[in-house]
This record gives structure tokens, sequence and C-alpha cells, in this order.
């Protein structure tokens, strides 16, 4: 059990401050596991809801970064009764449901610690406000916004950014080009066509191209597709 001293009073100021230049980085400051313990536990239990807010922010920071949680060293500093911890405890719970909610990919290791700590919160409400043990109360509504507009102000400032479609990056006969073979691509085009196949290539086709097509139109495949060329 740590016992405050003046040198680590200055944590939650100091972590505060690095917050607030991670917040508007492009991903070159260096940090790691240990700061951004650090920074959770200084932001959870800051005395401005508008800071507390922050906290999914630095939980996207953590995703980004490709930075897991170890939920060792989160909750060690405390008892388990501890109101600090408890608001740790609780502003991840919620978190993790946030994320799900706006569809992004959490931090490593954030939806296990949250399906630990569905039982002991089960009544944390999904709308309206979070009271935390220091008698603050959050909008969730805010630690939503916070999230999202984390998120988009990191989309708007990455350089190069811009859409790529299968317009533009080929046509399809290039595409199919580069996903079959010579004669698979001309057996796929003829069955666009109707064209007749041979015994041969009806054989073929049924046994190698089409089952290609099928993988290529799984649903999973498309939107995984569609996900990572936009990275």
């Amino acid at each position: 059990m740590n016992v405050n001293t003046p040198e680590n009073e200055q944590e939650p100021k100091t972590a505060l401050n690095i917050l607030e230049s991670l917040l508007h980085d492009s991903g070159q400051k260096k940090i790691n596991e240990n700061q951004i313990i650090i920074i959770l536990d200084a932001v959870a239990n800051a005395e401005d809801a508008a800071v507390v807010a922050r906290f999914p922010a630095v939980l996207a920071i953590c995703a980004r970064r490709g930075l897991s949680l170890n939920s060792q060293a989160l909750f060690s500093r405390y008892w388990e009764t501890s109101p600090k911890r408890q608001n740790l405890e609780k502003l991840l719970l919620v978190s993790a449901e946030i994320f799900n909610r706006q569809g992004l990919d959490p931090p490593k290791n954030l939806e296990k610690i949250a399906a630990s700590l569905k039982t002991k919160y089960n009544d944390l409400p999904p709308t309206g406000e979070l009271q935390l043990s220091s008698g603050l109360c959050i909008a969730l509504q805010d630690l939503q916004n916070t999230l999202k507009g984390y998120s988009v102000a990191q989309l708007k400032s990455r350089p190069n950014r811009r859409k790529i479609t299968p317009e533009r990056t080929c046509t399809l006969e290039d595409c199919l080009g580069r996903l079959f073979s010579p004669k698979q691509k001309e057996l796929v085009l003829k069955k666009r066509d109707g064209k007749t196949f041979t015994k041969t290539e009806r054989e073929y086709y049924s046994r190698v191209v089409r089952k290609k097509l099928e993988a290529i139109a799984n649903k999973e495949v498309m939107e995984l597709a569609n996900k990572l060329v936009r990275i």
C-alpha cells in the first residue's frame, strides 16, 4: 500500500500535464504502460468533472499505441474498498460499454477487466449520470462525447489520409487479376457472361473458383477489407 509523500502528491498534476500533451499528439510522443496507469488514476480521481470525462480518451490513447491495461497495476495501489479504486473500476466498466457502443477497438484487456467488474457494479446506469465514490457526478454523455471527439480529431490529424475505393484503385478486370490466376479470371468472366463451360472448366470452377468467390462474398471478409483499406 502506497503512502502519500510530497513527491507522489505531485503525480496527479504531472499526469494531467502529460495527458494534455498526448491528446494533441500525432503519435510521436513516447509513453509506457506505467505512465498510463498513473494518468488513468489521476483522471479518475480528479475533482473536476471535465477532467474525469477524459477517461475514455486515455483508454483510446492506449488502444492507439497498442498498450495493454494491467489490472494488477491499476488496482494494487489501493485496498479493494478504497473509494479511489472504486472510481477506477466504475469508469473502466462504463468506458468498455462506450467503446462497444461507438464500435471502437478498446485497449487490450479492457473487456476482460470490465467483465470481471459487472457483478460488482451491476447497478451502473446505461444512461444519465455516473456517481463516483467521491460524490462527483459525471454525465455519461460527456464520457461518450469525449471519446468520440478524440477519435474524430485523431482521424483528421493523420497525414495523407484519403478514401480508397475499388473504382479508384482498379478496374473490375484489374481487381480480378489481383485475386485470380489468368485461367480463373477467364472462368469468372465466362460465368458472368453466361457462356458455356466445358466439362473440365465446369469441374474446375466448382472445385476452386467458386470457393474463392464465396470467400470474397463473405460479409465479415468484406467488412474487414473495407476497414483495413481506410487505415
